[in-house]
């Protein structure tokens, strides 16, 4: 019985052996892998997104596998979601189908956040996969929607706020340096550059620009050059927001707080700061915001499809920054999209050239009221940006494969990319801008010169950017000195040739001075509303001064002159030979002091200004000579001088005045004036 039963206990041990050999062997043999279907796409439901309290949209699902990778079938899987007790799996141990898979369906807590799900064999718990997931708010939609207006806001009146600090602390600087740094290229090409840190803003640089060009302060010639340092000090801004210091944005901004709390210049200064930190915030925000897409994946395929249409993101772009006026948003919003890894380079590059192109567009629209040089200058900005666009846009794949290599980031990729654009735009037409600006000569229209009543360069849209509503609002002056000039000069023809059709346009001509003087005016008093520099506020009051000064002129020409030619017409009167070429020399040298006065207004150039203060001297003394002769005259018994004898004193005094209201102009200019209650 004995030996039976050692008989049978040897067959069973013979018999097992095996078995557990073969069993031992399987375990080894299986693997434990993320799903995929036959084309290896990622079928595992891997970094999904959901929302609390509801069942994930998709299944997680793990493939059991043998070393021939041959699907393996009644494989028992535990799912287990760490660090959620309140997340339930269903089922929680799940058994492998006939491909191999293992499924299982998550439902999240209360909890947002990210979590993690953990697959492992029963029959082999060293075998395990990590699965990751995150929960949002129900709302999440509507908060990303929320956050990205929130932080697109922030950032774009960060621009807004950092341009007006540092223009408020630049004061007067900034004419300054367009009048003395642009007698070549390279120096236009510099002051360009810092004009447009200063305004933080190329758009604005460029408006502003075109409206000191309307007002005849700067050759167009130089400013070719200053439009190309524009495009370049466009991209330190784009740069800056390239590194991720929007995690020290609330730090940046308290700084800048402290010091707008402080006097002046400080809290200019602070105001720039202030402005770059709420444009740091803003990125933050909207990165953020992305955060969710980037997560699931959307973004990435909706940008992979538009790859393939390189010219329609291009436009895209275009228009957006067209729209809100500023490349350097449109780029700040493809950086923040690079910060969560949604969007690579070769995606980014059209966005890239079509903010380039959009940016320039907004220089065309505000030259449309301008004159010609205006004109001209628009449409060089924008050719310039055409033609690298052109040189870039063929070629996106080799320019990106050629930029990647500038940095081991997306972000500043794209920052380099910008910059490399308008470096090369500078490399091409810097070293030709005198040959372009005598092409654009050719290519725009000569202006054909028309009377137009009313005022025609007070643009109310440009009201926020004070230096350049000031440029405007001194070319309208200009405009009206013009006016008062030609009816002071046509005052003596009335005289000389007894026109009444001339005396009688002049006094109508006075009624558009008089509106011209209304509209200026108003248009003052708004920009006067603004935050203004102490340069600003002072040059609008000499504004003020120097068009009531002209409005003057104008009536002593309509209410006063042009009385006495009416006067000596009826009557008959004639002038005394020696009497009239006294008063036609006079005339013409207050003449020529009103020409002085209209270039020291034009240049503000103080020492012309300080030669019509010297004039005014010496047209007293004419004045007082002249009158003296006239009573010689008198004393001679001449009969014309005795006829003539009111007419012609009551015409000095009034061409003196007149001088003395050309003289004030040079006071204004000098400063020597004090504000109108």
């Amino acid at each position: 019985m004995n030996l039976f039963k050692k008989i049978l206990l040897g067959v069973f041990l013979l018999l097992l052996v095996p078995l557990i050999l073969c069993s031992s062997e399987n375990r080894k043999s299986l693997f434990l892998t993320k799903a995929v279907d036959p084309l290896g796409k990622d079928i595992s439901g891997d970094r999904q997104i959901g929302v609390v309290k509801s069942l994930l949209s998709k299944l997680f699902v793990v493939s059991v596998r043998d070393e021939e990778n041959n699907p393996i079938k009644d494989i028992e899987v535990a799912f287990k979601v760490l660090d959620d007790k309140e997340a339930q799996c269903n089922p929680q141990v799940a058994y492998t189908d006939v491909n191999g898979y293992a499924k299982t369906a998550v439902t999240p807590g209360k909890s947002s956040g990210k979590f993690i799900l953990e697959a492992e064999l029963l029959s082999d718990p060293s075998k395990r996969l990590i699965f990751t997931y995150n929960v949002f708010n129900r709302r999440w939609v509507y908060l990303l929607i929320i956050q990205l207006i929130g932080g697109f806001s922030l950032f774009f009146f960060g621009f807004r706020v950092a341009g007006k600090g540092l223009t408020k602390s630049a004061g007067g600087s900034l004419r300054e340096l367009l009048y003395r740094f642009t007698h070549n290229r390279f120096f236009g090409l510099i002051s360009g550059i810092i004009i447009t840190f200063l305004l933080q803003s190329s758009t604005a640089a460029n408006v502003m620009l075109v409206g000191f060009l309307t007002a005849g302060l700067i050759p167009f010639i130089n400013a070719l050059s200053i439009a190309i340092g524009t495009a370049v000090g466009a991209t330190i801004t784009v740069q800056l927001i390239a590194f991720k210091i929007y995690n020290y944005s609330l730090l940046i901004i308290g700084i800048g707080f402290l010091l707008n709390s402080l006097k002046k210049p400080l809290r200019y200064y602070g105001q720039f700061i202030l402005g770059f930190g709420l444009i740091f915030l803003g990125i933050k925000i909207m990165g953020e915001a992305f955060l969710p897409l980037s997560l699931s994946g959307s973004l990435e395929t909706f940008f992979t499809l538009f790859k393939e249409h390189t010219l329609f993101v291009f436009l895209i772009s275009a228009i957006f920054t067209a729209l809100i006026h500023s490349s350097a948003a449109t780029l700040g919003v493809v950086i923040s999209l690079s910060f969560q890894g949604i969007i690579g380079l070769e995606h980014a590059l059209p966005v890239i050239l079509g903010a380039n192109l959009g940016t320039s567009t907004t220089a065309l629209f505000a030259s449309i009221r301008g004159n010609r040089e205006a004109k001209m200058y628009a449409l060089s900005i924008f050719l310039f940006k055409l033609i690298t666009v052109l040189v870039f846009l063929p070629l996106v794949g080799f320019w990106s494969n050629l930029f990647q290599r500038t940095a081991g980031t997306v972000a500043r990729q794209i920052a380099n990319t910008h910059t490399f654009f308008n470096f090369i735009l500078a490399a091409i037409f810097l070293p030709v801008v005198k040959p372009v600006g005598k092409l654009l000569e050719r290519i725009v229209p000569k202006e054909k010169k028309e009377l137009l009543k009313g005022p025609r360069f007070l643009d109310k849209k440009i009201i926020e950017n004070p230096a350049a509503a000031i440029a405007h609002t001194q070319r309208e002056i200009l405009r009206m000195a013009d006016m008062v000039s030609e009816m002071f000069t046509n005052s003596m023809e009335v005289f000389k040739d007894n026109d009444k059709d001339l005396m009688r346009n002049l006094v109508k001509k006075d009624d558009e001075v008089d509106n011209l003087e209304e509209a200026i005016n108003d248009y003052l008093t708004g920009v006067s509303q603004e935050e203004l520099t102490n340069y600003q506020s002072k040059r609008i009051t000499s504004l003020f001064f120097i068009t009531d000064e002209l409005e003057h002129i104008g009536d002593i020409v309509s209410k006063s002159l042009m009385i006495y030619a009416g006067k000596k017409i009826k009557e008959g009167f004639i002038f005394s030979d020696e009497g009239f070429n006294e008063l036609i020399d006079f005339h013409g040298r207050i003449k020529e002091n009103f020409n002085l006065a209209v270039s020291a207004l034009t240049t503000y150039d103080k020492s012309l200004a300080r030669r019509l203060m010297e004039e005014r001297q010496q047209c007293v003394d004419i004045h007082i000579k002249l009158h003296n002769a006239h009573i010689e005259r008198l004393k001679r018994g001449l009969v014309e001088t005795i006829e003539t004898s009111t007419i012609h004193l009551d015409f000095i005094d009034d061409l003196e005045r007149v001088n003395f209201h050309i003289s004030n102009i040079g006071y204004a200019i000098l400063g020597k004036i004090t504000p109108k209650p």
